[in-house]
Order: C-alpha cells, then sequence, then structure tokens
C-alpha cells in the first residue's frame, strides 16, 4: 500500500468511519474509498477529491502540502452525525458503546448506528458542537407532547451527561431502549444520594424521583427534527 493510501486508511480507523461515510462525504458512490485503499483502484484519486478527503481528515499538510489553494470549506470528519437506532439495545443489555469521554461524548457501535445526518455549519454553530458530539436518535411514544411528538429525531450533545443545568436529555431506560425526558435536581447541595426528578411534558405521565445513580443520561437535548 502506498504512502497516501496508508495514511487515509490510518486517520480513517483512528476516528472510526467507515469507507461508506468517506465516499458520500466525496460524492461517490459507496464502494469508491475501499476501491482506492483496497486495490488502488482508481489509481489516483483526481485531484479536487484528494484535497477535499485532505480537510475531511485533517491531513492538509501530509496529503497536499501547506502551499495547495484552499477548498471551500467542507463539513468536519464527513461532517456526518450518527443515527442511532433505539431498538437495537432491547432486551440485549443496551446499546453498545465503545467510548464514552466528557471531552469528545459516547461513540456507539457501528451496529447500532443505522443512519446519518449532515447538518449545516449555522446549526452545528448554535448547537456549539461538532458533529462527533451529537448523536440522532428517534422519538417514541406520547410522553413529551407537546414539546416534542411522536417519530421526531432528536439531537442531542453526548458530552452533557449530568443533569445541569435542569431540562431534557436522553436517557437510558431499564429495558436497553432510550426514553427523553425532562431533569432537574431536587435534592439539596453537598446532599448524598443526589435525588432527581424525572418528568414528562405530557400531565399523563406521572414524576419520578430516581437518585444520580439510578440515571443513566445519554446526552442533553439540543434540537429535534420534525415531520408533519
Amino acid at each position: 500500500m502506498d504512502r497516501i493510501r496508508k495514511l487515509i486508511e490510518g486517520r480513517r480507523i483512528e476516528r472510526n468511519l467507515d469507507y461508506k461515510e468517506l465516499s458520500a462525504a466525496l460524492g461517490k458512490n459507496h464502494a469508491y474509498m475501499q476501491q482506492f485503499i483496497k486495490r488502488g483502484i482508481p489509481s489516483e484519486l483526481k485531484d479536487r477529491d484528494l484535497r477535499k478527503l485532505a480537510e475531511l481528515l485533517d491531513l492538509e499538510e501530509e496529503l497536499i502540502g501547506s502551499s495547495a489553494p484552499a477548498l471551500p470549506s467542507v463539513p468536519a470528519a464527513g461532517g456526518l452525525i450518527d443515527e442511532i437506532d433505539v431498538m437495537a439495545g432491547l432486551g440485549g443489555g443496551g446499546l453498545s458503546i465503545i467510548e464514552n469521554t466528557t471531552e469528545n461524548g459516547i461513540t456507539f457501535h457501528r451496529e447500532a448506528v443505522r443512519d446519518t445526518w449532515r447538518l449545516p455549519d449555522w446549526m452545528l454553530s448554535r448547537f456549539n458542537a461538532q458533529p462527533q458530539h451529537i448523536k440522532a436518535l428517534p422519538s417514541r411514544g406520547d410522553s413529551m407532547l407537546p414539546t416534542i411528538n411522536d417519530g421526531d429525531v432528536v439531537f442531542v450533545d453526548t458530552r452533557h451527561r449530568v443533569p445541569s443545568p435542569p431540562g431534557i436529555y436522553c436517557l437510558a431506560d431499564e429495558f436497553g431502549g432510550v426514553v427523553v425526558k425532562r431533569l432537574e435536581v431536587i435534592s439539596r447541595p453537598h446532599e448524598d444520594p443526589i435525588l432527581v426528578r424525572v418528568s414528562s411534558d405530557n400531565t399523563k405521565h406521572k414524576d419520578r424521583e430516581l437518585t444520580l445513580d439510578e440515571i443513566q443520561i445519554i446526552g442533553m437535548f439540543v434540537g429535534r427534527f420534525t415531520v408533519n
């Protein structure tokens, strides 16, 4: 494998990207990057594709050098946001997580990712997040009506996994799936254990009071996509 392919493959693995994502980011068919990495077909990437790929993978210096003309801005690391299959963990011990840090958020196993979203830069700026921090999760049920409808796709920042400030968060439920609820700490400062009110916006659903240790927060709600 030549130097360019080694660099691209190393960064792809480091960032947990698959070949489909890279091909889609270049506007190519799903097998384009796999053919290039594995077999060198096409034998050379077109100059514009190489420069796009260099920006996507933060490899400008290594692949094209600092003197190359700048390309129009493209979304980082694919600019792709994973949509998580909320049914994938039901009855099987929950969704499989391969990384969980406060800096980068949660990375789920590829088997839990059913699709990807690409959001414009202005929207990510409003979220104050990078694509890798955000996960998209389909909402199910009526517990958060009228704020969130059944079937809405909610976007959550997985770096925020404590209920501060109070607000809407995505939680892992006791069956291995996920739910969206409103959380608020109700215990006094320095009390142990920390007590959290778990509530729904739909008044038909009763509030619960749980300790912080009994709650697994996936992320803080930052936005939604609604189909009417």
